[in-house]
């Protein structure tokens, strides 16, 4: 059996003409499953009204993430804690308060609740949200809390601003606040 050399160059002309093709489709494919892991991702996104630029940060199923404010007669600390359990879907895991004042939890509907060994309260609630709506001020002075980092939701939006916070897909992100 005879080889077949037509489809061979000369060595000075590089490598097989098969090559070039297919390392540009390994590279072509290996950055397209890039793209699709990576815009499929969960992400905690919070988009202000207006144009003001909308901020997300990484998440999982599981994870948790926290509101942070300050209520506004008591002038107290007050924590909300969330877990991320899918796109459009949070639960409202607790809430930890410093005082029993106005406003705050009253009846058994509102969840069970415990005191700490710091002298807080804590209500656990476990209530479903598909996304949290939230008017900005500087009474409240709301931060939300993610991990070791901490977002001033008034330093970054002003007094009066509306965000909404939900769980999308990175790429839902994208679409929905750059193209």
């Amino acid at each position: 059996m005879m080889p077949n050399f037509k489809d061979r160059k000369p060595a000075i002309a590089g490598s097989r003409s098969f090559f070039p093709i297919t390392l540009f489709l390994i590279l072509v494919s290996a950055f397209a499953i890039f793209c699709v892991w990576y815009g499929t991702r969960l992400v905690v996104a919070v988009v202000p009204e207006g144009v003001r630029k909308p901020f997300c940060f990484g998440t999982y199923p599981g994870d948790a993430w926290n509101i942070r404010l300050t209520h506004s007669v008591e002038k107290t600390e007050w924590d909300e804690y969330f877990r991320v359990n899918a796109v459009d879907d949070m639960t409202m895991t607790h809430t930890r308060f410093e005082s029993l004042g106005w406003g705050y939890p009253y009846s058994p509907a509102d969840g069970k609740l415990s005191s700490t060994p710091d002298g807080k309260f804590i209500v656990e609630m476990n209530r479903p949200y598909r996304q949290i709506n939230l008017r900005i001020s500087e009474q409240a002075m709301q931060h939300l809390a993610h991990g070791k980092d901490d977002y001033d939701l008034i330093g970054l939006y002003g007094q009066g601003t509306a965000v909404t916070i939900k769980v999308q897909y990175r790429y839902q992100y994208l679409l929905e606040n750059y193209f």
